[in-house]
C-alpha cells in the first residue's frame, strides 16, 4: 500500500520508518529544508546550538535501544544540573543530546526513507476510498504537523488542540562559562525568562573563551510579544538574562532570535477519530517531549497497519 506522512518531525519519521519496515511505500512530505521539526539545531558563528528541544530523556527501554543503535558515538549526556527556584530539578534524571546537534535525530531517522523537502502538502482531498496529496493517491495519510496546520490540511476544527508560541534567543558572550549549572528554569510560568541554558554544558559545542546562552521566554510573554518587532523583545530578554546570570554587558557578542509560533501543545485535548485513512501523530496527540512523540509515532504506525490489514 502507499502512504504519505506529512511533516518530517521526530514522530512523523518514526511512524514512516515503521510503515516502510512493514513493506509499504511511504512518502514523507516536509515543507522546510530541515528534518526533525522542533528538534532543531543551527550554526551560530563558530558554535553549534540547539534552538528547539534542548535535550531528551530515554526512560522507555525500547526507545533507548533504538536511539543508541541509531546515534552510536554521537549520544552524549548532560552532566551539570538544571536549577528551578534555586533547587536541583529532578535530581538524578538522565538528559541526553547528540554531539553533532539534536537535529541529527531527524537525519538519522530519515535515512533510507523517501523524503520530499521544501514541499507544501496543501489540502488533503478524498478520492473514493483513497486520499490525494499533491496529485498522488494514498491509502493512508498521517500528519505529524502541529494541530493548526493539520486541521487546515484535513479540513477540521483548528481549535481542538491549542499550541503555545515561544520566543527563543541565542546570545554569545566573550567570557567562559562558570560551570555551576547547565540551565535555570522558572517552573511557575510567571517570569519572562522561562528557560535559560548554557550550551557550554554540551561538550565540544562552543568555541574556547566564549559562552552561549539559549533563552526561551514564557508562554505569556511570547504571546504578548509574538507579533512585535524582534529588536523590542530581544533587548529586553538580554537585559533580563544579564541581570539574572551576572553577565557583563560589555562582553556581548552575536545574537539570534527565532519565533516558534507552534512550540508545544497546551492542555490535554486530543483529536477524535479521523475519517478512515487519515491519522494524526506527534504532539497534536501527546505531550511535547521527544520521547513521547517518538512513542506516539510508533503507536500510530501500529494503528495504521491494523486498520489497513
Amino acid at each position: 500500500m502507499q502512504m504519505a506522512v506529512i511533516g518530517a518531525g521526530i514522530s512523523g519519521l518514526v511512524c514512516a520508518r515503521k510503515l516502510a519496515g512493514a513493506g509499504h511505500r511511504v512518502v514523507v512530505i516536509e515543507k522546510s529544508r530541515s528534518l526533525g521539526g522542533r528538534c532543531a539545531t543551527r550554526k551560530f558563528g563558530q558554535h553549534l546550538v540547539d534552538t528547539g528541544a534542548q535535550y531528551f530523556t530515554m526512560r522507555d527501554e525500547g526507545i533507548r535501544k533504538e536511539v543508541e543503535q541509531l546515534a552510536a558515538g554521537q549520544l552524549k549526556k548532560i552532566e551539570k544540573p538544571i536549577l528551578s527556584e534555586g533547587q536541583i530539578y529532578r535530581a538524578g534524571e538522565e538528559r541526553f543530546y547528540l554531539a553533532n546537534g539534536n537535529n541529527r535525530l531527524g537525519s538519522l531517522l530519515a535515512d533510507g526513507l523517501e523524503v520530499r523537502r521544501e514541499c507544501e502538502a496543501g489540502r488533503v482531498v478524498q478520492e473514493g476510498r483513497r486520499w490525494k496529496v499533491l496529485g498522488e493517491e494514498y491509502d493512508a495519510v498521517i500528519s505529524s504537523a502541529p494541530w493548526p496546520q493539520t486541521a487546515s490540511l484535513f479540513g477540521l476544527d483548528p481549535g481542538i488542540v491549542v499550541f503555545e508560541p515561544n520566543l527563543t534567543m541565542l546570545l554569545e558572550y566573550s567570557a567562559p562559562w562558570d560551570g555551576s549549572c547547565y540551565a535555570k528554569m522558572d517552573s511557575s510560568g510567571m517570569q519572562p525568562l522561562a528557560w535559560v541554558a548554557c550550551e557550554n554544558g554540551k561538550a565540544g559545542r562552543i568555541q574556547n573563551g566564549k559562552s552561549v546562552y539559549v533563552v526561551q521566554a514564557s508562554v505569556e510573554y511570547s504571546r504578548e510579544k509574538l507579533e512585535s518587532k524582534p529588536e523590542v523583545w530581544m533587548e529586553d530578554l538580554q537585559l533580563r538574562l544579564e541581570k539574572e546570570w551576572g553577565l557583563d554587558v560589555g562582553l556581548r557578542g552575536a545574537v539570534f532570535a527565532h519565533r516558534w509560533r507552534y512550540a508545544r501543545r497546551s492542555g490535554d485535548a486530543i483529536p477524535s477519530r479521523m475519517a478512515m485513512g487519515l491519522y494524526v501523530c506527534g504532539d497534536s496527540a501527546t505531550e511535547s517531549r521527544i520521547e513521547s512523540v517518538w512513542k506516539n509515532g510508533e503507536e500510530t504506525a501500529g494503528q495504521v497497519l491494523a486498520d489497513l490489514a
